[in-house]
């Protein structure tokens, strides 16, 4: 009986034991469950959140720029200007906003800049963003239709020789390979230029380890390809005529502004980055009065005038001017100067995108102006580069990226039936699992 007792207790003991293990094993399984589950959303949160927002400007940090240099343009020293003092000065994300913001910047000088600033960032131990900064310089020159094609080569190679440097070898290649393009396929290159290109060319494969690329540049350097010579880079679009009148009460409104945009540098300056309230409060209202002047200005001058030249020139004036609002809504000049603007960041982020919109409706209209069918494709494959490059480089927020680069996919096609003389044009491939806009030539 007593047998039976302690039989029937540890077999008790047992079955107890075995369902706690049982919920404790469900319990850990349910733990993990949850934690993976948690994990994959933020992941997926985290990847939309990318794919909504990709714009070059999310590189930018607000806290690192130095606002007593960033105003400096508020006060109407030129951008181009600032961005050399700030990268002379190592104030790379001051030179970054300046960069990304600035829309009548060349892509001359946008390119160039570039290239100053992925040095600086280097030297500030920021290896991600020159990367970044090198891709933005090469993007310009890969799209930019203004750019001459020697000009357009020594980009592609400082680019590819930096990324040799930084152990990103196989973008190396792919800016190797589109300066490797221009030597040896431009038509607007003469002999002596593909020689000192062919041989840059060589001395970086042989760094590479691309054997066979290095001989063929070597090879073509010692016998560069006789192309017949051509001028017609670019297809000029008619004058854009002799400008607008600005009001007076406009003028003064702009030069209030520069004046208490210097009062608030100058303070910046003398209490080591500090500004008073005061100031700031200053710079806001004079903000607030020329965006009262301005953009009404633009509006009836925009609806009261049919000449396109003077349409594109108010179009282009009123970019620069939501540029800046779209900035200071950023915290682009690395203090709120407007706080009111920043909880409008995104009305004015569309209001800027749809005056890019109508700037390129405006120039479609003067391409198709243009006499020859062949004027009209090289042009309108050109404006289609330059809407794109404003978009990859931020200036142009939220653009019609897919309509446009099928558009320019398809006009392509048409130069490529049509006029393969031109012997380069823009495409597309993937480098390391990205898409990038790429010359490319058609044996």
């Amino acid at each position: 009986m007593s047998q039976t007792k302690r039989k029937g207790s540890h077999l008790g003991l047992i079955v107890i034991v075995g369902t706690l293990a049982t919920v404790f094993l469900i319990l850990i399984i349910a733990i993990a469950i949850f934690l993976f589950s948690t994990r994959l959303r933020a992941d997926e949160n985290a990847s939309q959140s990318l794919l909504i927002d990709a714009s070059p400007l999310t590189m930018i940090e607000t806290d690192k720029i130095d606002p007593a240099l960033a105003l400096a343009s508020l006060g109407g020293v030129p951008e181009a200007e600032i961005i050399v003092e700030a990268v002379k000065k190592e104030r790379p994300e001051t030179a970054l906003a300046a960069l990304l913001f600035q829309p009548d910047l060349s892509d001359r000088e946008s390119a160039g800049d570039f290239l100053l600033l992925a040095r600086a960032y280097i030297d500030d131990a920021q290896t991600d963003k020159a990367v970044f900064s090198y891709q933005m310089a090469g993007t310009i020159a890969t799209l930019s239709p203004d750019i001459p094609d020697t000009v357009q080569a020594d980009i592609f190679l400082q680019v590819g020789e930096s990324l040799i440097n930084l152990n990103e070898p196989v973008l190396a290649k792919f800016y190797l390979d589109q300066a490797f393009i221009i030597a040896t396929r431009s038509p607007f290159l003469r002999a002596a230029q593909r020689r000192i290109l062919l041989e840059r060319l060589q001395k970086n494969y042989i760094t590479l380890n691309e054997r066979e690329l290095a001989r063929q540049s070597l090879d073509l350097s010692a016998n560069p390809p006789d192309l017949d010579l051509r001028t017609d880079e670019v297809v000029e679009l008619p004058s854009s005529g002799e400008g607008f009148a600005i009001p007076q009460s406009l003028q003064e409104a702009e030069a209030n502004r520069w004046f208490k945009a210097q009062e608030l540098e100058i303070i910046l300056v003398n209490r080591g980055g500090h500004a008073t309230s005061k100031a700031i409060q200053s710079l806001r209202e004079a903000l607030l009065t020329e965006d009262r002047e301005k953009l009404p200005f633009y509006e009836s001058e925009l609806a009261d005038t049919a000449q396109l030249s003077k349409k594109i020139e108010l179009t282009r004036a009123k970019i620069a001017w939501l540029s800046i609002k779209y900035r200071i809504a950023r915290k682009g000049y690395g203090l709120s100067l407007v706080p009111e603007w920043e909880t409008e960041a995104e009305q004015i982020r569309a209001d800027l995108t749809k005056t890019y919109e109508q700037l390129f409706s405006l120039y479609a209209d003067l391409t198709v102006a243009l006499p020859e069918a062949s004027q009209l494709n090289r042009a309108t494959e050109q404006k289609l580069r330059r809407e794109i490059l404003a978009g990859e480089v931020g200036r142009y927020p939220n653009y019609p990226e897919e309509q446009r680069r099928k558009q320019l996919l398809d006009i392509t096609s048409q130069l490529i039936a049509h006029q393969p003389e031109l012997k380069i044009f823009v495409g597309i491939t993937t480098v390391n699992n990205q898409e990038m806009y790429t010359l490319q030539v058609v044996e």
